[in-house]
């Protein structure tokens, strides 16, 4: 395919992910040097959200590109959206959006569009980084950040507290980053293979009571078991009052984003996935 120069990579969508901030702030300029053939922007995506040290200001900008057609005008997030919408469909370009979680992710990429040039760049990472997992994450609303082009992915490197930086989140990322570019500097060297992936097909909510409350959280033996393998009955949560509560699939399935902080306003406990391989 014809190479693309332009890559844009956002740090801070969310304002109280430090990494990725960091990420662009102090080693934006060093990668320009380095890659001098690609057209690179790094963008600090949502300064109001990370002076406050929250997720948001006014609504989750990871999430609001789905309501473009709306009138917001009170939304500092939509206003940020209609922006950087404009700023991607310029000209073709690859989106790199950083973001930290506080599950035991490791570093994982998302990818949402099942593009060819997705998926190699995926394959690459994961066999260059031999601790990396992709995730694919289909997004046909559009409501990713990410999604708004064919051709890019979210990194998502944990576990990490919110609102601070940690060595192996901003190095992971680092790394990540510098293959990613790499690769696109050398595009047309791309090689098709094979690439594992996990598929998100379930979100597992908290057991709730009639009013909508948690009566229950993680079990202390499914916590940080991202990615691990699960088949059959399993436990996943421990009611307040002490019981274990067991739940069953029907075929081999991978927990993600176990107990992520900032799913708890929606009491979402985990995302199950399948895990297949692809020929890229």
């Amino acid at each position: 395919m014809t190479p693309i120069k332009k890559v844009i990579i956002f740090g801070g969508t969310h304002g109280n992910e430090w990494t990725g901030v960091y990420a662009i702030k102090k080693y934006g300029e060093k990668l320009r040097l380095q890659f001098p053939t690609l057209d690179l922007h790094f963008v600090h995506a949502n300064p109001e959200a990370f002076l406050i040290n929250k997720r948001f200001k006014d609504e989750d900008l990871n999430r609001a590109f789905q309501y473009l057609h709306e009138d917001r005008p009170n939304s500092y997030e939509h206003q940020l959206a209609h922006t950087y919408k404009k700023m991607v469909d310029e000209e073709v370009c690859f989106v790199v959006d950083l973001h930290t979680t506080t599950s035991n992710m490791g570093n994982t990429i998302i990818i949402s569009h099942p593009q060819p040039l997705n998926f190699q760049m995926a394959s690459i990472l994961s066999k260059q980084l031999k601790d990396t997992r992709i995730i694919l994450s289909p997004d046909p609303n559009k409501k990713y950040l990410a999604s708004q082009s064919e051709f890019g992915m979210m990194i998502e490197v944990g576990p990490v507290s919110n609102g601070l930086i940690k060595a192996e989140a901003l190095e992971g990322t680092l790394n990540l980053l510098e293959v990613i570019l790499l690769s696109l500097a050398n595009l047309q060297s791309l090689t098709a293979g094979q690439l594992e992936i996990f598929e998100e097909i379930e979100d597992v909510f908290y057991p709730q009571d009639e009013a909508g409350n948690m009566n229950a959280y993680i079990h202390p033996e499914f916590q940080d078991k991202d990615f691990t393998r699960i088949e059959g009955d399993y436990v996943p949560f421990r009611t307040f009052e002490g019981e274990s509560v067991t739940l069953k699939t029907k075929e081999v399935l991978y927990p993600i984003f176990i107990n992520e902080a900032a799913y708890y306003p929606s009491k979402m406990a985990f995302t199950l996935c399948r895990k297949r391989m692809l020929q890229t």
